[in-house]
């Protein structure tokens, strides 16, 4: 019997996986569903303040660590530790889901490989197929797409938010790999944490203009204050409106600062869309689901990667390769890297969030049972 009721489960090592995964959420909350969320520290204090008053139940669930941390010997001593921490945590998950799998209609897991039943029909979000492995470790390559591909197979099908057509690819060899080829699985173009309904499309208010809309989301702790420091120095030099977003869902303060600066401690979903429309430019660590947010409103982007962060550095080689944006390092200096707005190439498509949600329900359709 059908029972109107999903959860939903949201890696909070990156917040970016709570943004865009909210889209899905509200499209079942209008269908009348009752919704229950697992997920864990910042994504999951957003998820609470953007879910206020709506059917939604919260489950609070240890994450995983935050791979690659640290630099030099660290790095390694710590990858090695947390991928042993994951594989246990991956089996917890999965334990706690077997208690109550039988209260939902479908799971939607959005990179929680152990949040999946073979009850019910289970769901994964992931553009990120391959983990990209350190040059040191690259012998190992095959192994990790071993068990990636293990994991990944566990779900009912793997929904990959890229283009299948390589032409068009966000994320190329992440999400295009052969392994692809084993998984019950489909490419559902870009999903971006934004899309537009008639309310928030009213409500815009396009006079407020900006010129450069700084996303200071976190990863890697020990990274965040001296980027966010560096960046704020070299605004200074910068003409017109800059506004800084730092995505601390614990404090809720504005700062104006000299030169024309205004930082925000965090903003609601429906405020930072009303920012990335009003932005001439969108400065930001190379987060996929950043990239795909520049798509979806065809925004200019400035992206820094963050150091020893293989996706990023991936995507930052990839990018820059395309000129679809352009692409600093730490040690760029900001006003010459917006000099190269100029020469990067449009990236121009007309398959977005709206039609990667239509293609997210009809295939959930296909397998929740009605009867």
């Amino acid at each position: 019997m059908k029972k109107n009721k999903a959860l939903f489960a949201i890696s909070s090592l990156w917040l970016w996986h709570a943004t865009r995964t909210l889209v899905v959420i509200h499209m079942y909350l209008l269908k009348d569903y009752e919704i229950d969320i697992i997920s864990h520290w910042n994504a999951l204090n957003y998820l609470k303040q953007e879910l206020v008053e709506k059917k939604v139940n919260f489950i609070e669930l240890i994450d995983y660590p935050h791979l690659e941390r640290w630099n030099w010997f660290k790095f390694y001593i710590y990858l090695l530790i947390d991928l042993i921490k994951t594989k246990k945590l991956i089996e917890t998950e999965n334990k706690f889901i077997k208690e109550i799998e039988s209260n939902y209609d479908f799971i939607f897991s959005d990179w929680k490989y152990g949040i999946y039943s073979k009850q019910i029909p289970s769901f994964l979000m992931s553009h990120q197929l391959s983990f990209i492995m350190p040059k040191w470790l690259s012998i190992f390559q095959n192994i990790s797409d071993y068990f990636n591909k293990k994991y990944f197979k566990n779900f009912t099908k793997v929904f990959i938010p890229d283009y299948i057509d390589l032409s068009k690819s966000l994320s190329w060899k992440l999400s295009h790999t052969k392994m692809v080829n084993d998984l019950n699985h489909i490419y559902i173009w870009v999903l971006s944490s934004f899309y537009d309904n008639e309310e928030t499309i009213k409500n815009f208010d396009k006079n407020k203009k900006i010129d450069y809309l700084f996303i200071i989301s976190w990863y890697l702790i020990e990274n965040k204050q001296n980027f966010i420091d560096k960046l704020l120095e070299e605004a200074k030099e910068l003409d017109w409106k800059k506004v800084f977003v730092l995505w601390d869902t614990n404090k809720n303060y504005i700062k104006e600062l000299e030169n024309n600066i205004t930082i925000y401690a965090n903003v609601s979903w429906k405020l930072r869309l009303d920012f990335f429309r009003n932005a001439w430019v969108i400065v930001s660590r190379s987060w996929y689901t950043t990239i795909m947010d520049c798509v979806e409103l065809d925004k200019k982007a400035i992206f820094f990667p963050t150091k020893n962060q293989t996706e990023q550095e991936y995507l930052w080689y990839f990018l820059d390769k395309n000129k679809y944006f352009v692409i600093g390092n730490d040690n760029s200096r900001l006003l010459d890297l917006v000099a190269n707005l100029e020469y990067i190439h449009w990236f121009n498509t007309i398959n977005k969030t709206k039609q990667a949600l239509q293609l997210i329900e009809k295939e959930i359709d296909k397998y929740i049972i009605t009867t």
